[in-house]
């Protein structure tokens, strides 16, 4: 088996540098945040919550974390920003059909009204395609088929694209148990907006993350 150790470290030092540490994190009140405790993430469990929270089956994934680690580390000697980005635990990306990122938020720069982050402060989601926003141009080097690999379906399968039927975007949305009420709310701005373009090309791809506590 791969040894992820020092990745894991690595990781676990970039995290530790953005946003908020772990530490604030858990001292923030679970209730005040909506956070689910004393979840144990399996698979049944993310079932139960991905329906809970309207996840349509077709658009449910799991990441593969092991190779997830590997991209992540991958890019922290040459894009750190990038690296301290995808270390976070919700992030929502939109993809063209060319592969290319045209639309990128992670958590740290929503901003939050009555405890709730609030991921369309930037108009993103107000046209179709979403608005590109500022963050983006940090990382015009990711792909949708740099994440391929880490995207699993719910037995385990790799995911397939089919080229010939290939969506004109694709919003990948990383979404956790633990984050309870924020995950809920990321999931139903992309379920609104894709209901209210459901005349466009669009595919969802919900990747249930593990949460770090």
């Amino acid at each position: 088996m791969k040894n992820t150790t020092f990745p894991l470290l690595l990781i676990s030092f970039v995290f530790f540098s953005a946003c908020k540490s772990s530490q604030q994190r858990r001292a923030e009140s679970e209730e005040e945040y909506g956070y689910v405790s004393d979840e144990v993430r399996n698979l049944e469990t993310v079932k139960t919550y991905s329906e809970k929270w309207e996840v349509p089956d077709e658009s449910l994934y799991i990441i593969d974390f092991e190779n997830y680690v590997g991209i992540v580390s991958g890019y922290i000697e040459n894009n750190r920003r990038l690296a301290k980005d995808l270390s976070q635990w919700h992030m929502l990306m939109v993809f063209d059909s060319n592969d290319s990122l045209i639309s990128y938020q992670i958590n740290c720069n929503t901003k939050r009204k009555n405890n709730d982050w609030q991921w369309n402060y930037l108009g993103t989601f107000n046209q179709y395609p979403p608005q590109d926003n500022t963050v983006k141009k940090y990382h015009y080097e990711l792909n949708f088929s740099d994440l391929i690999p880490v995207i699993k379906d719910a037995e385990g399968n790799s995911y397939e694209s089919n080229p010939e039927s290939k969506a004109d975007i694709t919003i990948v949305v990383f979404w956790t148990i633990y984050h309870g009420r924020q995950s809920k709310n990321l999931i139903k701005e992309v379920l609104d907006y894709d209901e209210k373009y459901k005349d466009k090309s669009i595919e969802l791809v919900f990747l249930n993350h593990p949460s770090s506590r």
